[in-house]
């Protein structure tokens, strides 16, 4: 059980979907460094049984995915996470599905019929379905919902993910000796350029 939880630094126990307070500690103390998708599919965070959230939130080795799209988290939350972690323990994600660049419609994805429109993707019932975020939109919105500054924004896209994987000697910095893997953006913040060991591969 503890062995599964390190190599995917999510706490599931046995008899329940998730894992209790006790049990998420006995994880991190185990070994595990990092929590996917932040409130997702978890047991809210209770007063008397703080549970997984509580565990990982308080715990300052533990770094946090999180998904700044205003839909799956409120912008409330996101500046309230912002302010309780920082640059050194947030970590933008996406968790981006297929219908990530689909114009609004129906669509058969996987097993499911998933209706996307301008900020999400759902199933029949409503349930999010994923995704639909794209990384620099993250960006933005972390931006905006906290009222950080781009500077502090940016270590949640690279070098705080970068030092987690242990690649922070090459990757996560523009600098001498770093591989060059880059995105340009423009004043807006969106995407004109992408780079890979220094040759560019995608340009508007």
């Amino acid at each position: 059980m503890i062995s599964s939880l390190v190599e995917r630094g999510v706490v599931v126990s046995e008899g329940h979907s998730m894992a209790s307070y006790a049990e998420a500690k006995a994880g991190i103390e185990a070994g595990a460094r990092y929590a996917t998708h932040l409130f997702n599919a978890m047991p809210p965070l209770h007063h008397r049984e703080p549970g997984l959230i509580g565990a990982v939130l308080e715990d300052e080795r533990m770094i946090i995915g999180l998904i700044a799209d205003g839909e799956h988290v409120h912008q409330s939350v996101v500046r309230l996470i912002w302010q309780a972690l920082g640059e050194d323990r947030l970590n933008l994600v996406t968790d981006a599905m297929a219908a990530l660049g689909m114009p609004p419609g129906l669509y058969h994805l996987g097993d499911f019929d998933v209706k996307v429109d301008e900020s999400t993707a759902r199933l029949a019932d409503g349930t999010l379905a994923g995704s639909i975020l794209t990384m620099d939109t993250a960006l933005r919105n972390l931006i905006e919902f906290a009222g950080c500054s781009l500077q502090e924004a940016l270590p949640t896209l690279t070098s705080t993910c970068a030092r987690l994987l242990g690649i922070d000697g090459r990757k996560g910095h523009i600098a001498a000796g770093y591989d060059a893997d880059l995105v340009l953006l423009d004043s807006n913040l969106k995407v004109v350029s992408t780079f890979v060991g220094g040759q560019r591969l995608y340009s508007l």
